[in-house]
């Protein structure tokens, strides 16, 4: 019997190598297309602590972050992917309201990497670009957010709305007045209005965090709260005051210089201290409850010692206990947040005494930030060996 066309091309897919081929090409497509929108989180927690430990002087990890945060930010080529061939599931991510705070990530992640550029590597044009990009798509995403919170069908309860994702918000206003600020003393010709739109998303900012703070806080407040309750994202609580101290250390020293804006820089300074001091005020109880929810959490009975020990390990290690999740990288950011910032507020002469405090944190954010990652990259292996989807296992 002779061979008819197309024999072959019938018998390839038996073809163990196609078939691998294949499959792996389709979990690859799965993931990019269940991608989580928050997953920029890795690249602004990442940022943070490598900018808090250059302020500490450590070049040894804050260069090697550096570098991992700006191939980090390669995820956008990802997302691009994603916008390109399942637009159907970006829209959908960004109706969802359980979801789409996690968009604001994009906006943080990018004036994080801002602000490495210019400390790093003195990359202004760059950095310049990055702040010019957010300010148009920060106000667009936030209206269009808050607008899905107003405007639609019947509204859950607020306990089962919001969740300290909420305060991305806040993150996002104050991210674009850090970066803002730099950029005022590295393109003086531009200062008026780099410090103009910073101080207007700081004071802005500013105000929210206790209008949203609250409504957070009611969240926790109103019924009971469950282990699994208890994520990441409730630590921006804290680090949405210390990114708000950060901001205004950063816009303190501007003002002085700045026509007009000086009568205001004591002010700044003042409500920049309030600010930290709320940031602290948060730890206590934000390590108590991570605390009780990882030794509680999916425990029938008594915790593994080496959890008992330490509680964030279950983020990189073990099997039954393993509890990583992109949300996770929600605690990270305002630890290393927490430490940049009191760096920078006790570099102001009036609070010199405050630089022992992140000599120690910052060591112990650098842990959880290593033992988030590791989390994360047994997450992206799973994935792509066919475990689970990007949403499910990461």
């Amino acid at each position: 019997m002779t061979d008819t066309p197309g024999t072959e091309d019938r018998s390839a897919p038996d073809d163990p190598s196609v078939s691998d081929e294949r499959s792996v090409t389709a979990r690859l497509g799965r993931a990019i297309e269940t991608l989580d929108p928050a997953y920029f989180g890795f690249v602004m927690s990442t940022g943070i602590v490598s900018v808090a430990f250059r302020e500490l002087g450590v070049a040894a990890v804050a260069r090697p972050l550096y570098v991992l945060t700006v191939g980090g930010y390669g995820l956008l080529l990802l997302f691009a992917a994603r916008l390109t061939r399942f637009p159907e599931r970006v829209l959908a991510d960004l109706r969802d309201r359980e979801r789409h705070w996690g968009t604001l990530t994009f906006v943080v992640a990018t004036n994080t990497v801002g602000v490495q550029l210019l400390v790093f590597s003195e990359a202004t044009a760059a950095a310049a670009a990055l702040w010019a990009t957010t300010v148009v798509a920060t106000p667009l995403l936030l209206y269009y957010l808050f607008a899905t919170e107003i405007v639609g069908a019947r509204k859950a309860d607020v306990s089962e709305r919001i969740d300290g994702a909420f305060l991305l918000v806040i993150v996002c206003m104050q991210s674009l007045a850090v970066l803002g600020g730099l950029l005022a003393e590295a393109l003086p010709a531009y200062a008026d209005v780099t410090v103009l739109l910073s101080v207007s998303y700081f004071g802005s900012g500013y105000v929210l965090y206790f209008v949203v703070v609250t409504v957070v806080t009611y969240r926790l407040l109103d019924g009971a709260v469950r282990p699994d309750d208890w994520t990441g994202p409730y630590w921006i609580t804290m680090g949405a005051a210390a990114i708000t101290t950060l901001a205004g250390t950063t816009i303190g020293p501007q003002l002085a210089s700045a026509a007009g804006w000086a009568p205001y820089a004591p002010v700044i300074v003042g409500v920049t201290f309030l600010a930290w001091a709320i940031a602290s005020w948060w730890i206590p109880l934000l390590l108590v409850l991570d605390v009780w929810a990882f030794l509680a959490d999916g425990v029938d009975s008594r915790p593994p010692t080496w959890v008992v020990l330490l509680p964030w390990a279950r983020l990189g290690v073990g099997r039954r206990y393993h509890a990583y999740a992109p949300t996770a990288w929600g605690r990270v950011f305002p630890m290393g947040m927490y430490t940049a910032c009191t760096l920078n507020l006790a570099g102001i002469g009036t609070f010199r005494l405050l630089s022992v405090v992140p000599a120690y944190w910052g060591w112990f954010a650098l842990g959880v930030w290593g033992l988030t990652f590791l989390g994360m990259t047994r997450a992206v292996v799973r994935v792509v060996a066919g475990g689970a989807t990007a949403s499910e296992s990461t």
